[in-house]
């Protein structure tokens, strides 16, 4: 009996080591998403001199990513609820990793950038674009679709794969990936770099064969296993999903978070396409390539992470000294938008247009970076906190529906802040335009949250 209930022990023991690895592989899934993100935004400055495309171009780019993570954020929301994650997660991964790969022959000479041009120029007929800039917008669309099929997959598998008491720590193993992604990503593309026209390609081709070791290390360790949903006590009673669409439109609290979520994900997306080509370019703030690359993002993506988890912390902290929990998230949702709002003087301040009296001006720019860091990231888990007092049984339905939004309104504003940089050389609106929509959110928050009259029963 004793050696059978050992036995037992170590089974269950290897079976929870095994879980967790399956958890380590959804964080390098989150970080080579991000890197596959980040990488067109880091070479930049060189893809837009070597295609000879303008900034309005570059601008219509992102737009077209971001529409298609929109689209594709709905689809595979419903995708995965209906096809197994064994195999759909690795499809979803190669298939984004391929297009980060073709990405790296967007314009080239050769058989691969041929292939891509051709198939463009039947879109070319249609939209009148070139097909330089059609194959870099062929694959960027794709990447976009296919990237937004990674967080409805991962997390379907902390639900199936972890008891309910260990989902935030597995969500938490998972969303820290986003950052360690958006760290390593400057420091590789910046080791790959050289002199040589069309080196900024090789970043592409090496992070997306990275996705493809990913699948094999992901079909290697789930081999054999089940991904069988973890027991729950009392499910929910099934609510037909149109009832629920219709519940959640008319609660007023939905349209608000719609217009807040636009606005701080409308500042994230600003300054994650726009500040490595700003950081570089002469017109913007004139700092070297190498040390954009190597220095300045690195540390602003590492102090954007420290800003969530300090947003964490202090939502907790006010609420101990005797701040309600809505109003302790409310303080800091204020906060976060406050610190980001110098960020509208940044380029001024760095021209040494607007001195602070006893400090450079490179050193006041840092600082304004760093906050406008901390506080981009920081209102994002108080957002959440508040996505959850939507519904509780509908938490999908919510956040795909406001994962929509969030990327089709500020996606679209990316080609017309081109179109204005390519006219003016000035990236100041870029910079204007990413600070003030995030106190506004703040001020909905606070006056629009709890109107009584628009209350309506939780879905």
């Amino acid at each position: 009996m004793g050696r059978t209930q050992l036995a037992l022990e170590v089974a269950e023991s290897q079976n929870t080591a095994w879980k967790w690895w399956v958890c380590a592989l959804l964080l390098l899934a989150s970080t080579i998403n991000y890197m596959d993100r980040m990488t067109l935004a880091s070479v930049s400055r060189r893809m837009i001199e070597e295609l000879h495309l303008s900034k309005a171009d570059y601008g219509q780019v992102e737009q077209y990513f971001g529409y298609a993570f929109a689209c594709g954020a709905i689809v595979f929301g419903w995708i995965v609820d209906r096809v197994s994650v064994r195999w759909l997660y690795p499809t979803i991964l190669l298939l984004w990793s391929a297009m980060g790969i073709l990405t790296g022959f967007a314009g080239a000479d050769g058989w691969i950038g041929a292939s891509l041009a051709t198939i463009w120029r039947p879109f070319q007929v249609l939209s009148g674009i070139a097909p330089i800039l059609g194959s870099l917008l062929l694959c960027r669309t794709m990447l976009g679709f296919f990237e937004s099929g990674h967080w409805p997959c991962a997390l379907q598998t902390t639900q199936r794969l972890l008891p309910p008491k260990d989902w935030a720590m597995g969500n938490s193993v998972l969303q820290s990936g986003v950052s360690i992604g958006a760290v390593a990503a400057p420091f590789i593309i910046a080791a790959m770099l050289t002199s040589a026209p069309g080196s900024w390609r090789l970043p592409f081709i090496v992070i997306g064969a990275v996705g493809l070791v990913w699948v094999a290390a992901w079909i290697f360790t789930i081999r054999g296993r089940s991904l069988e949903a973890a027991s729950i006590a009392n499910p929910a009673p099934v609510v037909p999903w149109t009832q629920s669409v219709l519940a959640l439109l008319a609660n007023h609290r939905f349209w608000l978070l719609a217009v807040v979520v636009s606005c701080i994900n409308g500042t994230w997306s600003l300054y994650r396409v726009w500040l490595p080509l700003a950081l570089q370019d002469k017109a913007g703030l004139g700092f070297s390539e190498s040390l954009t690359l190597s220095r300045i993002l690195p540390a602003y993506y590492i102090l954007t992470d420290i800003g969530c988890l300090l947003a964490g912390v202090a939502t907790l902290w006010l609420h101990k000294r005797g701040l309600s929990i809505l109003n302790s998230r409310r303080a800091v949702f204020t906060f976060c938008s406050l610190i980001v709002m110098p960020g509208m003087v940044l380029p001024m301040v760095t021209r040494g247009e607007i001195l602070i009296p006893g400090v450079a001006p490179v050193h006041a720019a840092m600082g304004i970076l760093a906050l406008m860091a901390v506080g981009s990231l920081g209102v994002f888990p108080c957002y959440y906190s508040f996505t959850q007092e939507l519904s509780k049984e509908h938490i999908g339905l919510v956040t795909g529906l406001l994962s929509f939004i969030a990327w089709v309104v500020p996606s679209s504003l990316q080609r017309p802040l081109g179109a204005h940089i390519d006219r003016t050389g000035s990236y100041d609106l870029a910079f204007q335009a990413g600070a003030w929509p995030m106190i506004f959110a703040a001020a909905l928050l606070w006056f629009f949250w709890d109107l009584p009259r628009l209350r309506k029963k939780r879905i």
